[in-house]
């Protein structure tokens, strides 16, 4: 069974040595995806809504590329700079969620960047 690692052309390019979507059979999983266009820029920069709009974005993007969708998803771990940015975050993510949540972890850490608020790697099942 061969495996598939893409770097979306519709998302920034990565900086470092790995894929930001792998898969193997029907499994996929991706590499933490951050608030960034294709030029790399951060998006919504100190707008946790706006970042969090941005990344759930790029991991459509992400999926699309293997063939998955957010419906496909069954575990996302969610890593937050500050975490008393939980509730506005949460109320984006519940939308992009709304019909199938997966399993979840949400995190505060040091993220690469000052300005990211935001991050988050999804694992997803197709049949």
């Amino acid at each position: 069974m061969s495996i598939q690692r893409i770097n979306p052309s519709k998302l920034q390019t990565p900086l470092a040595a790995y894929s930001q979507v792998v898969k193997k059979g029907p499994i996929i999983t991706t590499a933490g995806l951050i608030p960034t266009n294709t030029d790399g820029s951060i998006v919504g920069e100190g707008d946790i809504k706006k970042q969090t709009t941005q990344t759930l974005e790029n991991l459509v993007i992400a999926l699309a590329a293997v063939g998955a969708t957010l419906d496909d998803v069954v575990k996302t771990t969610i890593y937050l700079s500050n975490l008393e940015n939980f509730k506005e975050m949460n109320e984006v993510y519940n939308k992009y969620f709304e019909k199938n949540p997966p399993a979840r972890a949400t995190i505060g850490a040091q993220l690469v960047l000052p300005s990211l608020l935001f991050e988050i790697d999804a694992i997803a099942i197709v049949d």
